[in-house]
């Protein structure tokens, strides 16, 4: 008890004094709960706050706390990254990194050594909270603000939840890059991530089985996630999905609203370890409502050819796809005449299946639904139309610049089904539902 009334006397949340040692001061006590309640200011911390296993930290809403100026560290963190914690949760609070007054994203001065540079935990990459081997994760109704690069790092997971998040990315780093909203990372299982909102300088989640050397917190399979919600205006790329080495299986992504300047959901292997396999296994995006960002423009400009990379939906890299369903897409389009779906080279896909994928095209140019330069096998239309209100010519449901095998389509109601058992022969292209 004298150790928590003189933990509480030490803590001011004036904004000025240093609350670092009071605050850990509560999580070190051993108490179950730590309750930080509304301070006359915001809370001021200048140290990593260590959680233990069994703990949970609570703050209300609007309550901040604040990274004091060059503190250059991660905000909070478990305390055995080595051997692992369980039960830990962080509920509430506006966790603000500050990042004009930490030191600057490190990414972009490292280059190609930034792949070849170990994983070090106390290395500072701008990363704002950090959860490393946790069983029971829970980070619910937070807002992270200001980092220098990733929001919430995460890793070797087993059971976690992540959900009421919104990011206030008032201040972007001076090159954009990097600036992640929840970054997880592989050997990852049984995860549940809904309600991410608001804009970042990147990935909003970025869902990375491996990962470049420096960020490279684990590898490993990520399988059995749900994702559940994601809404942004003007956002870069709602999802990322990347496999160099590490499989991702039975992902369920659902329910992603906005606009977004580069993909709503991009599946790569952003050659980090080139050689090794890239595999996406059984993955389910639903209920995509989504339109291309104004800010997509940049450097774009709609008379000019429109670069392949803002499609929508991004295959690249060496990227194998076994079993990916998109089932409810609708895209009303303004601004930018580029490809709904679009298929790389080197990009294999075993089982594509699209369901009531919808769009309405009111640009000067032609959209085509799905763009395919690589090998695609059993692809299945079902319920796939689009509307050119604005363009003179229709860009078509199918290009084929590939190799495309087992070609099923279902027109209305499930009437009139048609195959092609060749496929789409390649500079082909199916303009109409069969």
């Amino acid at each position: 008890m004298n150790t928590i009334a003189q933990s509480l006397a030490a803590i001011y949340g004036d904004g000025e004094h240093d609350d670092t040692a009071g605050i850990q001061a509560l999580l070190d006590a051993g108490t179950g709960a730590v309750y930080l309640p509304p301070p006359p200011r915001h809370y001021l911390i200048s140290r990593t706050l260590i959680i233990h296993s069994g703990q949970m930290l609570r703050l209300d809403p609007f309550t901040v706390i604040r990274l004091a100026p060059k503190s250059d560290t991660v905000m909070i963190t478990n305390d055995d990254h080595e051997h692992g914690n369980e039960n830990i949760a962080l509920i509430g609070g506006i966790w603000d990194m500050d990042n004009r007054n930490q030191a600057p994203n490190p990414f972009p001065g490292m280059g190609q050594a930034g792949l070849t540079t170990p994983y070090i935990p106390e290395r500072y990459i701008g990363v704002l909270m950090r959860f490393n081997r946790v069983r029971n994760l829970n980070l619910t109704g937070l807002t992270l603000r200001d980092p220098t690069t990733f929001g919430a790092q995460l890793g070797n997971l087993y059971q976690f939840t992540v959900r009421d998040i919104t990011f206030d990315y008032q201040h972007a780093n001076p090159t954009e890059i990097n600036m992640d909203g929840i970054h997880i990372h592989g050997n990852s299982r049984y995860g549940y991530i809904a309600n991410l909102k608001g804009m970042t300088h990147d990935d909003q989640l970025a869902l990375n089985a491996d990962d470049g050397m420096v960020a490279e917190m684990s590898r490993g399979p990520l399988e059995d996630i749900a994702v559940d919600g994601l809404f942004a205006e003007d956002g870069w790329t709602a999802v990322r999905l990347l496999s160099a080495g590490s499989p991702i299986r039975r992902v369920s992504i659902r329910n992603i609203l906005g606009t977004y300047r580069y993909n709503v959901v991009s599946f790569s292997d952003y050659g980090l370890h080139p050689g090794e396999p890239s595999l996406f296994e059984d993955i389910t995006l639903r209920d995509i409502r989504c339109a291309k960002s104004r800010r997509g423009l940049e450097g774009n400009p709609p008379a000019g050819p429109i670069w392949h990379g803002f499609a929508p939906i991004y295959l690249w890299g060496k990227a194998q796809v076994r079993n990916l369903t998109i089932d409810g897409y609708s895209r009303v389009e303004e601004r930018q005449a580029c490809d709904d779906i679009h298929i790389e080279p080197e990009v294999t896909v075993d089982g594509l299946t699209l369901r009531d994928f919808h769009v309405v095209n009111r640009t000067p140019g032609p959209i085509v639904l799905l763009n395919n330069l690589g090998t695609t096998r059993n692809l299945v239309l079902d319920e796939v139309s689009q509307v050119a209100e604005g363009a003179p010519v229709r860009g078509g449901l199918v290009r084929n610049n590939g190799t495309m095998i087992e070609v099923r389509s279902r027109g209305e109601r499930g009437r009139n089904l048609a195959v092609l058992t060749g496929g789409i022969p390649k500079d082909e292209i199916l303009k109409e539902r069969m």
